[in-house]
């Protein structure tokens, strides 16, 4: 089972993480797994840490980093893709309630199972791990929802391509913004017409760290890039939802009709 991790500037926190937490917790073959790096400094320093690993150097920026992995995949090549923070996985067992999965891997071959027989190629997790309001959905959805990439599976689909958002800040520097997590979901259901969730499990995942991770946004970049989703998605995406703390979110219609490219 191919593991697919995007790291940057994170040595000791994935050690902390993802590689305690996920690899040598449900005892992955570190040998099947790909860290993803974009600078000759991180290509170093894993390589050194992480000696088993497969360390890469692919291009900058989220978006261009996860392209990148799209392209360096043969189309079909299945991969567990995770981020460098997961602290684990649970399942929900009443509305108060979660529990740590015991088997991991079995959960997972049975996602990329049901996936298949589908005929998906996007698969995840409930995106928020909170049993009061994962106790209340169905077991399983296969329309238009989101999955979180930091814990999900891909089945490599060569049509899904993330955009790079140019943002010219008010103090003249330039953000790349991007809304990766909405626009797999959204390139995959146009591909495919569905994205599988399971949604009885949910990662623990950190989104927003000091280090690496989403890094330089703000109010003013947070407003831009969701706007420039909502224009560029209307079918798919139904308005934004601003935050008291300038984060935003978008939501998604669940059965939208597809439009042809």
């Amino acid at each position: 089972m191919k593991v697919v991790i995007k790291t940057k500037d994170r040595v000791e926190k994935f050690r902390r993480k993802t590689y305690s937490k996920i690899i040598q917790r449900y005892d992955f073959d570190e040998n099947e797994v790909y860290l993803f790096v974009s600078s000759d400094k991180d290509l170093q320093r894993y390589h050194e840490a992480y000696p088993k690993c497969k360390v890469i150097k692919g291009d900058k920026g989220i978006a261009g980093i996860d392209n990148f992995i799209v392209n360096y995949f043969d189309e079909g090549e299945v991969y567990v893709y995770m981020n460098d923070d997961v602290s684990g996985i649970y399942e929900v067992v009443d509305s108060k309630n979660l529990k740590e999965v015991e088997d991991l891997k079995s959960l997972l071959e049975k996602l990329i199972k049901v996936c298949k027989e589908k005929k998906l190629t996007y698969a995840g997790f409930y995106p928020v791990c909170n049993p009061f309001y994962m106790y209340k959905q169905k077991d399983i959805r296969q329309d238009l929802s989101l999955v979180m990439d930091g814990l999900s599976i891909c089945i490599n689909n060569k049509d899904v391509k993330i955009t790079e958002i140019p943002v010219k800040k008010p103090d003249g520097s330039l953000f790349i913004g991007d809304f990766s997590d909405v626009e797999k979901c959204i390139q995959h259901y146009k591909s495919k017409g569905g994205v599988l969730r399971f949604n009885r499990f949910a990662p623990k995942i950190e989104y927003y760290g000091k280090q690496g991770g989403i890094q330089g946004r703000d109010v003013f970049t947070e407003k831009y890039v969701a706007e420039f989703m909502l224009d560029m998605y209307p079918e798919y995406i139904s308005s934004i939802r601003y935050k008291k703390d300038g984060k935003t979110s978008l939501r998604i219609r669940s059965n939208p009709k597809i439009k042809k490219k």
